[in-house]
């Protein structure tokens, strides 16, 4: 006997080889197998499910092609079951195409396998799938839902212009599953709206609007995620800035209830006609002016460096878009009113304390030489009042002449 197929799908090209008088019969093929080769040998190796009526008399074979992929044309093909899955091993006759095994893939066959891997995207998002995975309901609420029905025809095949690209990223991927499905449900629903079923070659017909809604849908999501982490990542940010502005006095509260303290030990050690007692006095008062100055100082210089991180983190939310930027930027405002205020707060400090060491050396100069500070305080009046009389002068001057 002549070599004879193993798969079922062979066996059907191989009666449209052999047969003579092959004929479409309606629901099945027939024709007439050749003298040279057995008739019950045939018969007998034939699948069942490929095999019809067979009549040894008139060499007559029935066999059903459709049941083991062979279709005629693409019309035959999408059909059924197979509209929502694509048989592994199938060929269209009129196209001279077996899928797997011919070099090139006709259009119409890659927008096939496309529409399918479609509709079975679809039924992994779907809210409940029915009627053997015939239908798809997209629910929103319930007066907002849709039923997808995979009906569609050879007709209805169109391109799917970057779909391995869309598929990947917002049906197949784990990033943002759950929002992606919304989204998904959500486009659908806008582009079908009022409509309580929808067939599946509208979809394929609205791809490309459906894409694009999709896409500029989790932009926008994407958008206000990353807003929101910002504006949480800023606000913790400036709570913690504020916390160490904070810091910069605080740790230094206990050191300035020594200035009122100081003032009672001047004004408890200062003693008249007593050289020693005022030196040490003044002595020691200058010692902590410097100690203080040194901490204020500090203070001051972690302020500074306090600001220059706030204004550092201000220049990066510039860079971002400005409907981002916009909303941000006035968040640092109350930051910045706490820097000058500490900046004031601490520049207060540091003048009090100078103003301990003036008082302290006046009142050590008033106990010890009186008269020495009376004659100081008419020279700086004096001299003020000289200092004054030479400006007007010379802004009458400048007056006179037009200056």
């Amino acid at each position: 006997m002549h070599q004879i197929p193993t798969l079922p799908h062979d066996w059907a090209l191989w009666l449209f080889e052999k047969l003579e008088r092959s004929e479409n019969a309606g629901n099945h093929w027939q024709g007439v197998l050749p003298n040279d080769l057995n008739f019950d040998e045939v018969v007998g190796a034939l699948p069942e499910r490929l095999k019809g009526h067979c009549d040894a008399d008139r060499r007559t074979i029935e066999f059903n092609p459709v049941a083991v992929g062979v279709f005629e044309s693409m019309a035959e093909l999408v059909n059924g079951a197979r509209r929502r899955s694509a048989p592994q091993l199938f060929t269209v006759r009129d196209l001279n195409y077996t899928h797997g095994r011919s070099a090139s893939v006709p259009e119409v066959i890659a927008q096939y396998l496309g529409a399918v891997r479609l509709w079975q995207l679809f039924n992994r998002s779907a809210d409940h799938v029915a009627n053997k995975e015939h239908s798809l309901y997209f629910i929103k609420t319930f007066e907002s839902k849709v039923e997808l029905r995979c009906e569609y025809s050879a007709n209805d095949l169109c391109s799917l212009n970057g779909l391995d690209e869309f598929a990947q990223n917002y049906f197949e991927s784990d990033h943002h599953r759950d929002q992606k499905r919304t989204i998904i449900r959500n486009a659908l629903l806008e582009i079908f709206k009022g409509q309580l079923v929808v067939r599946f070659s509208d979809v394929l017909q609205k791809f490309k609007d459906f894409a694009e809604r999709v896409r500029s849908a989790y932009t926008l999501y994407t958008t206000d995620f990353s807003f929101e982490k910002l504006r949480s990542e800023v606000d913790k940010q400036n709570l913690e800035d504020m916390l160490r502005l904070n810091k910069t006095f605080s740790d230094i509260q206990n050191q300035l209830l020594a200035i009122p303290a100081a003032m009672l030990l001047v004004g408890a050690n200062v003693k008249v006609d007593n050289l020693a007692a005022n030196i040490a006095t003044v002595v020691g008062v200058s010692i902590f002016v410097w100690i203080m100055w040194k901490l204020i100082r500090n203070q001051v210089s972690s302020v500074t460096a306090i600001d220059k991180e706030i204004h550092l983190r201000q220049g990066k939310i510039e860079e971002q878009p400005v409907d981002i930027s916009e909303k941000l930027l006035p968040r640092f405002s109350e930051l910045s009113e706490r820097v000058k205020h500490q900046k004031a707060v601490l520049s207060g400090i540091r003048g009090a304390v100078v103003l301990v060491l003036i008082i302290t050396i006046l009142i050590v100069i008033n106990a010890q030489w009186p008269a020495f500070l009376i004659r100081l305080i008419e020279q700086i009046f004096m001299v003020a009042g000289t200092a004054g009389n030479w400006l007007h002068d010379a802004l009458a001057c400048m007056e006179h002449s037009g200056i």
